[in-house]
């Protein structure tokens, strides 16, 4: 068959189908295979060439070095670096930071226990380095504490948190919890390198939530990697479960001066043109050997935070029901039998469920333009045979 197909701008998806179509190009029909294609640098490459075609080619958005620029300026003439204690420093590229060579381990998302005591001290140092967030794609992020997403904190309900912020990093850096209730301009306010701050507060509400930077450009701090998840335990303890971390995020990409690192893309960020979407900091880690594990018929606990910085979550989890749903994981908030749960930039949510059969279970955003870019992970329930699935 002697066909001519256009591959123009628009024109490659409907290429592909009728390709399929005359037994010409082979789909693959499962999700690992289908979210590992979907977040390959060669696929991430060709989206950015499409989405830079002269006929596409949006408004430009200022970089990030005119973006350091702005917050130059003064006061009235910026937005959100205008309020107080949000005044950012110029970044120094975070490419300009050496990073030690060293295999990828995988984030560990199971939930440890909080601590027994009622007051808890946590400290959290902001610094950059490079992180792998796909295989072979190294990336320069912005940390709290060496990792994107930062540490997992776990705390119970009514525990007092004195937290300290260390600034080990080479521009001003900041932190906002969600689960707490303090005054953002004295205790969010931004602090130089090589500064600390401390403060006090009540964890008084149950539930998970993001913590972040929030010094201006808040999307940049955010897009390069500093958020991360507070679980608060309710006063009245949940029953016993398998339980995991998820931290939903995005990242968006751009050659750097450093070989073989990707810098964060500014425009990108504020286009919401992400090349990548992941769960706790890289494309697909969670499968294979690092899949997450229960045993048939046990409950299992979700606790998941969409750190963004732009796109919803559309939490589903292939082949099972979410029994139950309680937004912002408090326990007052209860939703029962859903398919797929919404978690906006910056929500949260702890889902439970229980798979009765053996077998493999993709947890993905429905928003599958996601998923094919990483936001992927497989929960194992028992011993079962190699996967084979559709979507």
């Amino acid at each position: 068959m002697n066909t001519r197909i256009s591959m123009a701008a628009g024109g490659l998806l409907p290429a592909i189908m009728l390709l399929a179509s005359c037994g010409q190009v082979r789909l693959a029909n499962d999700p690992l295979t289908l979210s590992k294609q979907g977040s390959s640098l060669e696929a991430v490459q060709a989206r950015s060439a499409a989405a830079n075609a002269p006929a596409k080619q949006p408004t430009a958005s200022p970089s990030p070095a005119s973006a350091a620029a702005a917050l130059s300026q003064p006061a009235e003439a910026r937005d959100m670096s205008s309020m107080p204690g949000m005044a950012a420093a110029a970044s120094a590229p975070a490419s300009a930071v050496p990073a030690p060579e060293q295999a990828h381990v995988a984030y560990d998302a199971r939930l440890t226990p909080a601590p027994t005591e009622a007051v808890v001290h946590i400290t959290l140092t902001a610094k950059e380095g490079v992180q792998e967030i796909a295989p072979g794609v190294k990336y320069a992020v912005w940390t709290f504490g060496d990792t994107a997403p930062g540490p997992i904190i776990h705390v119970k309900q009514n525990d007092t948190m004195e937290f300290t912020l260390k600034n080990e990093g080479t521009m001003q850096h900041s932190i906002d919890f969600h689960a707490a209730e303090t005054p953002w301009n004295v205790n969010y306010r931004s602090i130089n390198p090589g500064e600390s701050l401390s403060f006090t507060f009540k964890a008084d509400h149950p539930g998970v939530f993001m913590y972040h930077c929030g010094t201006a450009p808040a999307l940049m701090h955010i897009g390069n990697g500093m958020y991360g998840a507070i679980i608060v335990d309710p006063a009245t303890p949940l029953p016993a479960a398998r339980e995991y971390v998820l931290v939903q995020s995005e990242f968006y990409t751009k050659p750097s001066a450093t070989k073989g690192v990707l810098d964060g893309d500014y425009t990108k960020m504020q286009n919401g043109r992400p090349d990548y979407v992941v769960f706790n900091g890289m494309a697909n880690q969670y499968t294979g050997n690092n899949s997450l594990t229960a045993n048939p018929g046990e409950l299992i606990r979700l606790w998941t935070v969409n750190a963004g910085p732009n796109d919803f979550s559309a939490f589903h989890v292939v082949g099972a029901i979410l029994g139950k749903v309680y937004p912002d994981g408090n326990p007052a908030n209860a939703l029962s039998g859903m398919q797929t749960y919404t978690v906006p930039p910056g929500g949260g949510a702890m889902i439970e469920l229980t798979i009765p059969n053996e077998g493999f279970y993709p947890v993905v955003t429905h928003s599958f333009a996601d998923a094919s870019k990483g936001a992927l992970a497989m929960i194992k329930v028992g011993n079962p045979p190699p996967a084979a699935g559709g979507h």
